[in-house]
């Protein structure tokens, strides 16, 4: 027998002996899409002349529009283990990658693994790992630096969380709560902005009704501006930039039987960030609000059994009110905007089971 014969041999054989310990599923996804104000602008700045020198530095940074399509191809393997106990297990490996046509600096890796081990009908503990190293923002002026100039602000956005979910006296009703951590760390020119976030959900979900899904959910958050008052940083020393959120999310998603469409569903987000913006150098009686509107309209058409397309729409707003003292008048200016996206998604599932 060759060599090349014993080792296929050999590869064949523990694939099979992997199928068989370990059930698995690929999940495939393409997605095209457009944002209309993909850098976040409030209405003041796209109304606004900007003389531009075609380099990183300008307002726009590395592009020449304010919108832009985006291409966003993602792979997620779901691993079955069926050894180690009676209860169900799944591995979840995710990797997503966001090219913006208008600019090189927006587009983004993200990184995601997911433990789940399910206990009962209903009743799961969850671990989830998920990070983004790089995320750009658009250029901002470094105000620790002189003269004032414009450089791209980016940070990096690690995500961890456990959650615990269980039935409820509510026939195909259960509770999940979650508890998270969420660091973000600013290039050199904004690390004044470096925040640890620490936060609960509280999420109600039911299938209740045929051929409906329901879901709400309470969070609570608590931000911390970790860099506050570091003295070698000039800016961070004059103002708190931490913060409390609050809010809810709802999903509803009804699914059809032999009908154009399988499934329409409308995710409504709601958030309220509230800073007190405390500072020794500035009027003690600064703050901020942001209130924040996210609504996604989104449906699905099975192609067959392994093959799906998806569309969406989404519209996003942010309101803001502030005191109108002189370091925050300019705030309400700035900082509200709205933004709308389209996705066209094709996703794609392979299994051995």
């Amino acid at each position: 027998m060759s060599n090349n014969s014993y080792l296929i041999k050999k590869i064949v054989f523990l694939m099979a002996l992997c199928s068989f310990l370990i059930a698995f599923s690929i999940k495939q996804e393409i997605s095209i899409g457009y944002d209309n104000n993909f850098m976040r602008f409030s209405g003041l700045e796209l109304d606004s002349y900007h003389d531009e020198k075609n380099n990183e530095n300008d307002y726009l940074g590395d592009s020449k529009y304010y919108d832009s399509a985006i291409i966003s191809p993602s792979i997620q393997a779901t691993f079955k283990p069926k050894i180690f106990g009676h209860f169900k297990k799944n591995i979840i490996l995710k990797t997503k990658y966001n090219e913006y046509t208008s600019s090189n600096h927006k587009s983004y890796l993200s990184l995601l693994g997911r433990f789940e081990l399910k206990l009962a009908p209903y009743s799961w503990i969850k671990f989830s790992y998920s990070i983004i190293p790089k995320y750009y923002l658009r250029t901002f002026i470094d105000r620790d630096i002189h003269p004032l100039t414009y450089y791209p602000c980016y940070f990096s956005n690690e995500y961890v969380y456990i959650s615990y979910s269980k039935s409820i006296p509510i026939k195909k009703t259960w509770a999940d709560i979650k508890l998270l951590l969420n660091n973000q760390f600013y290039n050199t020119h904004f690390t004044e902005y470096d925040t640890q976030i620490m936060g609960a959900e509280l999420t109600l979900k039911s299938k209740y009704l045929k051929s409906y899904f329901l879901s709400l959910t309470y969070l609570s958050y608590v931000a911390d501006n970790i860099s506050y008052k570091d003295y070698d940083i000039i800016n961070s020393t004059k103002i708190d930039r931490s913060y409390t959120k609050t809010g809810f999310k709802f999903i509803g998603k009804k699914t059809f039987k032999n009908s154009l469409i399988s499934t329409f569903s409308v995710k409504f987000n709601f958030y309220n960030r509230t800073y007190n913006l405390d500072s020794w150098y500035y009027e003690s009686d600064n703050w901020k609000k942001y209130y924040e509107y996210d609504l996604v309209l989104e449906c699905s058409k099975k192609i067959n059994r392994l093959a799906s397309i998806q569309i969406s729409a989404k519209h996003f707003f942010r309101d803001v009110v502030a005191s109108q003292s002189e370091e925050t008048l300019w705030i309400e200016d700035y900082k509200i905007y709205h933004r709308n996206e389209l996705w066209l998604k094709f996703i794609y599932n392979f299994s051995n089971i």
